[in-house]
């Protein structure tokens, strides 16, 4: 039996989990329009506290135009106050359920401290669904809040984005699930089993001046794959107008230009690796698996 995946430090503090809101946080777009014009006292502006809130079907199917109310987790009550009407919209819908079992019921109860840091010192940030198929790596703007459906990563480079989204980092995920949860488990996107054990083409951190002339060379051919991966789904998307042209639908059908575009990056990261572009999942596994052990080893 091969061992088990073990976790990188390396690539700690990068893949996070969705916040989890556990109580009646949400807005309809009607009541988010109604929060936002209003003014308060204090002069802050109820952006601060009103956002723009993604889950999964917003990524498979089309947008669902959901908003939230979401006191950041460092605020206490006495400031949470001085937004009035968001404040006393979830007072009315939140703290009849929470206030005798949680004492900052303003709060979301699975705000992500750390996942909230992460993504703040980036322009945009990558998310996929945390469950079932296809697959998909897509961006979101720094604006919008990740529910507990999606995973998020805390790099806004094309370069990362080729990389997870390559066949050998859906192999290993798939694996490495299969290992902690058994294979007859349901598989869920878990960031600490499928990212944290995932060894990418060089350690996440490594910064660009310490890339070989080769790396440089490996790291923008796919850089550049996973922008023409992204300018392509995007123009067959369209303005996401139409109900029936969703990644789901994309993906379910797979027409010949999509399957070319991610040969192109898989290709690019076999490359990274060193490896041929033609290797069994099974080779995949067993080359990743012998890096892991290597880089864990290494720590």
């Amino acid at each position: 039996m091969s061992s088990p995946p073990q976790r990188l430090p390396e690539n700690h503090g990068l893949a996070f989990c969705g916040d989890d809101k556990r109580g009646r946080f949400e807005l309809s777009a009607m009541a988010a329009r109604r929060l936002l014009a209003a003014h308060n006292r204090h002069g802050k502006p109820n952006s601060d506290v009103v956002r723009r809130w993604a889950g999964a079907a917003d990524l498979r199917r089309a947008p669902q135009h959901r908003w939230i109310v979401d006191f950041p987790p460092e605020m206490d009550e006495r400031e949470a106050e001085l937004y009035e009407r968001p404040y006393a919209l979830i007072r009315r819908q939140v703290r009849p359920a929470w206030s005798a079992r949680r004492h900052a019921w303003w709060i979301h109860g699975g705000s992500r401290p750390e996942m909230r840091v992460a993504l703040a010192k980036r322009d945009r940030y990558i998310a996929t669904p945390a469950a079932g198929r296809p697959r998909v790596f897509v961006w979101l703007g720094p604006d919008v809040l990740p529910d507990r459906s999606l995973a998020v990563f805390a790099r806004d480079d094309d370069y990362f984005l080729g990389v997870i989204h390559s066949r050998y980092h859906d192999v290993w995920t798939r694996w490495a699930a299969a290992w902690a949860r058994g294979p007859k488990t349901p598989f869920r996107y878990a960031p600490a089993t499928c990212f944290e054990t995932f060894p990418c083409p060089w350690p996440p951190a490594t910064p660009l001046g310490k890339l070989t002339r080769v790396q440089e060379e490996q790291r923008t051919e796919i850089a550049q794959a996973a922008r023409a991966l992204g300018a392509q789904r995007s123009e067959w998307l369209g303005d996401r107008t139409d109900s029936k042209r969703t990644l789901t639908a994309l993906y379910r059908v797979r027409p010949a230009w999509l399957q070319q575009t991610h040969l192109v990056l898989d290709e690019a990261v076999a490359a990274a690796y060193g490896w041929p572009a033609d290797l069994s999942d099974d080779d995949v596994i067993q080359r990743l698996q012998t890096l892991n052990q290597q880089r864990a080893a290494g720590s």
